[in-house]
């Protein structure tokens, strides 16, 4: 319910802001987005590890001007942020060691697939700006939803000799939540309708994941699946953006 509130008023304030083209202006910018706390670590023995990678952002947002120092924007964002395999896998096989251990022979047989992380954001808020001659400067505070999609771990092991396999994958592969976004952004003009802009966001939202652990075996013409564990883990996805792009003045 309040994510749904959250895009009526986003879709309330865009509808608002199309009526006064004259008075609004909006973005888009691209750049770097660089996981940092839980989200960035990639130790396997972290239960919160998210084991991200330096990654790609791609920003478009909106902002209608309330007075000369205070306005309201809006902003969509794509952000993508590949995955250690190497830790993550890791993580899985202590997880399956747990309930059914192998050997370094064997290992061959273990077959690991990883997307990355990729995550869409619709927030809005204030904005606060300082104007000089040639240059304005942003402070924004600004929140919303989060629609982040998993990167859909999966950890397969089969056993060829007795005929059976094991499986551990994700039950979900998209998590909504809240999401919140504080940074600061330079605008510098190269025409009258036209800035250059570059800024320097932090954003913050957590990512739920599912999982289970599965052990099929098949014996003559009949296959069994066995639950032998199911959990989830939670990840605070905590990361810095820096980008740059134009600013176009309706």
């Amino acid at each position: 319910m309040k994510n749904t509130l959250l895009l009526i008023v986003f879709l309330f304030l865009s509808s608002h802001l199309t009526a006064q083209p004259d008075n609004w202006y909006f973005s888009i910018s691209m750049g770097g987005c660089w996981p940092v706390g839980s989200f960035a670590n990639t130790n396997p023995a972290k239960t919160d590890a998210g084991f991200a990678l330096k990654g790609f952002a791609l920003n478009l947002d909106a902002t209608y001007p309330l007075g000369t120092n205070w306005g309201l924007k809006g902003m969509v964002m794509l952000n993508n942020n590949p995955v250690d395999r190497n830790g993550m896998g890791t993580m899985m096989e202590y997880r399956m060691k747990k309930l059914v251990p192998f050997t370094e022979a064997e290992r061959e047989n273990l077959t690991l697939t990883v997307n990355s992380w990729m995550s869409n954001s619709l927030i809005f808020g204030p904005v606060f700006t300082l104007n000089f001659d040639r240059f304005a400067w942003d402070f924004q505070a600004m929140a919303g939803m989060n629609v982040t999609y998993l990167p859909n771990q999966k950890l397969l092991f089969k056993n060829t000799v007795n005929n059976w396999e094991y499986l551990q994958h994700n039950t979900n592969s998209v998590n909504v939540s809240y999401g919140l976004l504080a940074g600061s952004a330079l605008r510098m003009k190269v025409t009258e309708k036209i800035n250059l802009k570059l800024a320097m966001d932090f954003q913050y939202s957590r990512s739920k994941t599912n999982y289970e652990e599965l052990k099929t075996t098949k014996l003559n013409n009949t296959t069994t699946t066995e639950q032998l564990n199911s959990g989830s883990t939670v990840v605070p996805k905590e990361a810095v953006i820096g980008s740059i792009g134009f600013v176009y003045y309706l």
